[in-house]
């Protein structure tokens, strides 16, 4: 959960040898294809390689594969066939015009040791493909067991769409090997910029947090374009949030994420991309203020262009079911975040609302002409475990005793949530269980139709999704299906 306009990052004091690409190590529709192709398949970077054999494998389960370390700059395009694993060391990075093709059903580990981070950089491209039953896995170097969240970095793609930063460009900051400049910034003017493909994919076990607002999610996308394709990915236990968008106008759809240690979905930086079937469940044993989702539309709540507007439709965000003593929302505004979201099913949050401050409040009761306005229709909001709508009583922050009283000008949530025109419900038990760590059932008995909205049919949503949530009913389990998705295994 990043609330600053800038991506900080890890620093990493890399050794000597900063090596090119070398070494490796062995665990994991809307969309069209990419228009970016690999070129050149499997050309060398620079540096030097060498081969290991790696232990039990914890990802894709093959028996033993030879392991590939690899580390520095990627700086020609290459192919990683799946016949081997890869262990990533400290940051390597994919420089411009240079494309990584990832093979399906490879399996990718981070060292711990340096916080490994793999690192798209603009103008490079990913080609990361997986299938349902082969995906590509990114996960920690430890042993299946021992395993936990924030052993390694994560994975950043960097592009070259509208941020709203001033100056249109935000810095990756707090690399020593490169410090700021054309490999480490993103954002820019092009709308449809392409990043490649990331499709199937887990990520697993990621996350650094070196001081707050300083960290690495399991996946963020930064000044991302519209051209790059993002689609059913899943990422599980990180230490931070599990997908942060800053800036840029990439759509992805069938998103997972399981038991991170912060927000599920966190939008900053004037992110205006579109998304579809998105589902979370947190941890019930983490004590910390874990949002589902949390949007700014920077650090200070400034009115800079772009504003952060997401269009999302059909989610299943479960919470914690507990009360953990830490506020915990399942969809926080603030700080001048606008955006659309239509056929939510939120359940299991301390409350499931609130509009935080005053520039957000206003933003929503008095839409300005020309900018993106705030709607929140055709959701169920149920099972809260504290203070809030389902229980119509104000918010612990918007009583005058709590000590981080928020300012949203006496913006009344339950009443706005409650007009008539909104469609929305508060008193209605959704049908699920999707609580269970190991098993869960996201899909309702029946499909939840009632005051359902249509998404857009505009070439990417799909405009049949005419239900509540991420799940049609309890036959659609898309979310459970396949060795894409892992819920019981450590």
């Amino acid at each position: 959960m990043s609330r600053r306009s800038g991506l900080v990052l890890l620093t990493w004091i890399l050794g000597a040898a900063a090596v090119g690409v070398v070494a490796c190590s062995d665990d994991g529709n809307l969309g069209g294809s990419s228009g970016g192709q690999p070129g050149g398949s499997s050309g060398q970077s620079s540096g030097q390689s060498s081969g290991q054999s790696s232990g039990q494998s914890s990802g894709n389960p093959t028996s033993p594969k030879q392991v590939e370390e690899l580390s520095g700059d990627i700086t020609a395009s290459r192919t990683l066939p799946n016949a081997k694993d890869y262990l990533l060391k400290g940051l390597v990075s994919v420089k411009s015009g240079v494309t990584l093709t990832i093979e399906k059903g490879t399996t990718l580990k981070g060292e711990a040791a340096s916080k490994a981070i793999l690192l798209v950089e603009p103008g490079a491209k990913i080609i990361a493909e997986g299938t349902a039953d082969e995906p590509i896995v990114f996960t920690s170097q430890a042993a299946p067991g021992a395993r936990r969240a924030g052993d390694w970095g994560g994975v950043i793609v960097l592009g070259r769409a509208p941020i709203n930063i001033p100056g249109g460009k935000g810095n990756v900051e707090g690399i020593l090997k490169t410090g700021n400049g054309p490999g480490t910034e993103y954002g820019g003017t092009d709308a449809q910029d392409d990043s490649g493909i990331l499709r199937y994919i887990r990520i697993e076990y990621a996350g650094v947090i070196l001081s707050p607002d300083n960290e690495v999610n399991g996946l963020t996308l930064a000044g991302v374009g519209r051209g790059t394709k993002v689609d059913h990915i899943q990422v599980r236990k990180a230490l931070d949030d599990c997908f942060e968008f800053f800036g840029g106008t990439v759509d992805a759809h069938h998103l997972v994420c399981q038991h991170n240690q912060d927000d599920g979905f966190d939008f900053d930086n004037g992110y205006q991309g579109r998304l579809q079937f998105l589902v979370l469940q947190q941890d019930p044993t983490h004590p910390g203020e874990d949002n589902g989702f949390e949007s700014d539309n920077d650090a200070n709540g400034s009115a800079n262009e772009p504003f952060t507007a997401p269009q999302v439709y059909n989610a299943t965000l479960c919470g914690k079911n507990a009360d953990v003593d830490s506020a915990q929302y399942g969809l926080l505004l603030r700080r001048n975040s606008r955006g659309t979201y239509a056929n939510l099913v939120i359940s299991g949050f301390e409350a499931s609302l609130d509009i935080r401050d005053g520039a957000t409040s206003a933003a929503l009761l008095n839409p300005v002409s020309g900018q993106p306005p705030i709607k929140l229709t055709s959701s169920l909001f149920w099972g809260t475990m504290g203070p809030g709508v389902i229980d119509n009583i104000a918010y612990p922050e918007d009583q005058a005793t709590a000590p981080n009283k928020d300012n949203d000008n006496g913006f009344d949530e339950i009443a706005w949530f409650k007009l008539a025109g909104n469609s929305n419900f508060f008193d209605k038990n959704p049908g699920i269980n999707c609580f269970d760590p190991k098993a869960p059932v996201f899909g309702p008995a029946a499909s939840l139709t009632e005051g359902a909205a249509t998404p857009p049919n505009d070439g990417f949503f799909d405009a049949t999704a005419t239900y509540l949530g991420a799940f049609k009913d309890a036959n659609d389990k898309w979310a459970t299906t396949g060795s894409w998705v892992v819920w019981d295994a450590n």
